[in-house]
């Protein structure tokens, strides 16, 4: 019983660090797309518990965020974790596009 609160404990703080991040790296993208970060608006909208092809398991994290180009306008972002690495970092734009920023890069040390 208390290993599985333990376990618990550290799930929640790697994903209170994981947000954090997730926090920081909008930030950065934001700035070197002339972009604003809206409101603070990141937050976790799935999680899920996944296996990778040598059946490793891994979680699968996807952030959501606001971001605006104008200061009028509200586009969606999205950034996409397996594990600790960033997969993919979108934002959608007013006019239909999608903005993909692959990045594939481990992050979390």
């Amino acid at each position: 019983m208390l290993g599985l609160l333990a376990a618990i404990i550290l799930f929640w703080i790697e994903t209170l660090r994981m947000r954090e991040f997730v926090i920081k790296l909008c930030k950065k993208v934001c700035m070197e797309s002339a972009l604003q970060l809206l409101d603070q608006t990141v937050s976790l909208i799935s999680i899920r518990l996944k296996c990778s092809t040598n059946r490793w398991p891994y979680i699968h994290r996807v952030y959501q965020f606001e971001v605006s180009s104008n200061g009028a306008d509200r586009l969606l972002g999205y950034i996409i974790l397996t594990g600790n690495i960033v997969k993919m970092i979108q934002i959608d734009s007013s006019d239909g596009k999608t903005t993909l920023y692959p990045y594939n890069q481990d992050v979390i040390h």
